[in-house]
């Protein structure tokens, strides 16, 4: 999973530039997450769930012991469930990492090429470490060095050191006749956007590379969230889509090389996805909480399974969540389910949530909504504040505005769905409306 990677990002030249995959995987070009960071997107992919359902969002934050998460599942199965990661977010944080039997973390993985100004530099650029070192040191010492320590992700590429590591450990596994369900999380596309082997600016002035990091640190930081005044400009946000883009051509030989050796002659299923996309201004949002665009939402998504099947190029709209569905089949364990990426059918259409963001305490009341959307056909209809709008899906970069629509406006009946697809929306809109509800009047 290339974290953060939105679909025109590696797609920009038409191609993603894995011709491993593109010769040999299912490649669906409609495919979306159902959530629009990494909690809620990953949270979806391991358990098939809606965020609303799942619970781990935005305001929540928590994926419970009792959902059905692949890790779990799979280990249950007989595999060995291991994640080598180099986002916190997917560790024992939001408890994400819970099913695995061995989580490896990326920064404890490999040696820091940087000096410690540049990591802490780069650390302090994230809200939570900054709170954290206005509390008492005592309280923090230990949870901050290890934040510190995260730098190392943020400050360098690893993939290869971490594609590395997982052929290792899935060679000495299948020598002991011991299947493996490997998760494994790429940073390098995540922010601040690897676009060298070690942390390196676009700019290279002084004055510019001043500027980037002012970029940087208010993209981070959501600073729209909090004032009217617009911090970055669209030139500013077209700087860090490039970064993206270079970030990905960065690690695209490492993930053709690997996902080659792990299918080729093998008897392996192996999937490359992102767990969601980024905003750069897609729809006047900025980064990628809160938001139901296909700048947050629309990812790149490959599957080659261990029958072989042919190459094969799927254009519908899918919701990547029901990868779970799919792994869980292939080995056997939901044969019956009818929620599938491999057809078309009624409950697969993209169904997307998010979550106001909390940025503070200082998120102005406009931005304090929950959203849900649902794609059919070529249109995107957004439920938001108790109002629906509406755009056509339009072109990646290039979407239509949200247009309220008037109040009687029904997307149900205006999308003309069949009754089993309006039904199976109808019941996921009302849990939405129950869960958002909750977690809007919490603590009133």
């Amino acid at each position: 999973m290339a974290d953060s990677l939105r679909f025109d990002s590696a797609y920009k030249d038409g191609s993603p530039g894995v011709p491993y995959l593109e010769q040999n995987a299912i490649q669906f070009l409609n495919a979306r997450s159902s959530g629009c960071w990494t909690l809620p997107g990953t949270s979806c992919m391991f358990t098939g769930l809606l965020p609303h359902q799942h619970g781990a969002t935005s305001q929540t934050r928590w994926l419970g012991d009792d959902t059905p998460s692949l890790p779990r599942l799979m280990k249950q199965a007989g595999y060995k469930s291991i994640q080598i990661t180099s986002n916190p977010v997917t560790t024992e944080i939001f408890n994400v990492n819970s099913g695995f039997d061995e989580m490896h973390k990326g920064w404890q993985m490999v040696e820091s090429k940087h000096n410690l100004f540049l990591k802490t530099v780069l650390a302090l650029n994230r809200p939570r470490i900054r709170r954290m070192l206005l509390k008492p040191k005592d309280l923090v010492f230990e949870k901050a060095s290890e934040d510190l320590r995260q730098g190392v992700a943020w400050a360098q590429k690893i993939s290869h050191e971490a594609f590395g590591a997982a052929k290792k450990m899935i060679a000495e596994n299948n020598a002991k006749g011991q299947g493996v369900f490997m998760f494994i999380n790429l940073m390098e596309t995540h922010y601040p956007y690897h676009i060298a082997d070690t942390f390196a600016l676009l700019n290279k002035s002084m004055l510019g590379k001043l500027y980037e990091w002012k970029i940087l640190f208010h993209f981070l930081s959501q600073s729209f969230l909090k004032t009217d005044k617009q911090t970055l400009t669209q030139a500013d946000l077209d700087l860090l889509r490039t970064k993206q883009q270079l970030a990905w051509k960065l690690i695209q030989q490492d993930v053709n090389d690997f996902c080659r050796e792990m299918h080729e002659g093998q008897d392996n299923l192996v999937i490359f996805c992102s767990d969601h996309g980024d905003n750069f201004g897609d729809q006047g949002w900025q980064y990628h909480f809160s938001n139901v665009t296909d700048g947050g939402n629309r990812v790149p998504l490959f599957w080659m399974d261990h029958e072989h099947k042919p190459a094969a190029v799927k254009s519908y709209n899918v919701s990547s969540r029901f990868m779970q569905q799919d792994v869980l089949r292939a080995v056997g364990l939901t044969p019956n389910s009818p929620e599938t990426l491999m057809e078309e059918t009624p409950h697969n259409l993209p169904f997307l949530q998010s979550f106001w963001y909390d940025n503070e305490g200082k998120t102005l009341d406009k931005y304090k909504y929950n959203q849900l959307a649902f794609i059919e056909g070529n249109m995107r209809y957004v439920w938001r504040a108790g109002k629906w709008m509406a755009a056509p899906v339009g072109a990646q970069g290039d979407e239509p505005r949200f247009e309220y629509v008037e109040n009687n406006f029904n997307p149900l009946v205006e999308a003309k769905l069949d009754a089993e697809r309006k039904s199976y929306l109808e019941e996921r809109i009302k849990e939405f409306n129950v869960f958002s509800d909750k977690v809007m009047n919490k603590g009133k």
